[in-house]
């Protein structure tokens, strides 16, 4: 029996067998020209019928920010009137039967890094544990606003995310993962649950994150993204993490969400 796209990505995230395996396309902007000028659109969801479609925020990641004011204090957030729009999106691919996620701002430790720098960021937590966790409270608590738009707009799925892999392993300790970010990644993804109890989230992360699957399972993360296949061995994650959490990425041609039982020929 087929179903429509918005079932078979919940099917799949039940971990439950739907009809096919859910898929979408994101190229990287050399391989986007290249396959555009192929196909002859730009318009990829269409042309290659996503499963997951995107509604981005109308609220840009940083407006212009007003003179005099420290770059960390300028953390704009949605108003209800943006929700009310996001929210017209959302309905509109629902109405088509399709699934929707919400879009990516940078993460907690991504944003830290974009304020203080890369060193800044590292010895933040030893040079000034204070001050350090004071700034990662208020990034937490806009990313909660941010991200918190798309949950209350009905998106069956939120991507939020860290970049803390490099392409042969993490780019801090595990230890310091669990002491300064799991934390707050468990804050937002609570504080979206407490919007809507049913919505998914995905955690976008590049590069080898293999030590902490297991915390992201933990704090209830339900989809890892992007799932570099020559910086983890997919059918390890296969194995030990299948059945607890679904994997969006991992193919050339296409990311694909992948189901708890064993794989189909595709």
């Amino acid at each position: 029996m087929s179903m429509t796209s918005r079932e078979r990505v919940l099917t799949t995230l039940a971990h439950q067998e739907p009809d096919r395996v859910p898929y979408n396309l994101r190229l990287v902007p050399e391989l986007r020209d290249m396959v555009a000028r192929q196909i002859g659109t730009q318009d990829f969801p269409e042309h290659f019928a996503h499963d997951i479609r995107y509604i981005p925020s109308l609220l840009p990641e940083l407006p212009p920010k007003p003179d005099g004011l420290p770059v960390e204090k300028w953390t704009p957030e949605p108003t209800e009137a943006d929700i009310a729009k996001l929210k017209i999106q959302s309905q509109a691919l629902h109405d088509r039967g399709l699934a929707v996620c919400g879009g990516y701002y940078m993460g907690i430790y991504e944003r830290a890094k974009e304020w203080l720098g890369d060193e800044a960021t590292m010895i933040g937590p030893y040079a000034q544990p204070r001050r350090f966790a004071e700034l990662l409270d208020r990034i937490v608590a806009w990313k909660c606003a941010l991200y918190g738009s798309f949950a209350a707009a009905g998106a069956d799925i939120v991507l939020i995310g860290d970049d803390l892999g490099t392409q042969r392993s993490l780019v801090m300790s595990p230890a310091m993962y669990r002491e300064w970010y799991r934390p707050r990644h468990q804050q937002l993804i609570n504080h979206l649950r407490s919007i809507r109890g049913d919505v998914k989230v995905a955690f976008h992360c590049c590069g080898h994150v293999t030590p902490l699957i297991r915390d992201l399972i933990e704090i209830g993360v339900d989809i890892l993204e992007a799932v570099q296949a020559e910086c983890m061995d997919i059918a390890q994650l296969k194995r030990e993490f299948g059945k607890d959490i679904a994997f969006l990425g991992g193919r050339g041609r296409a990311d694909r969400l992948g189901q708890p039982r064993a794989p189909r020929s595709h």
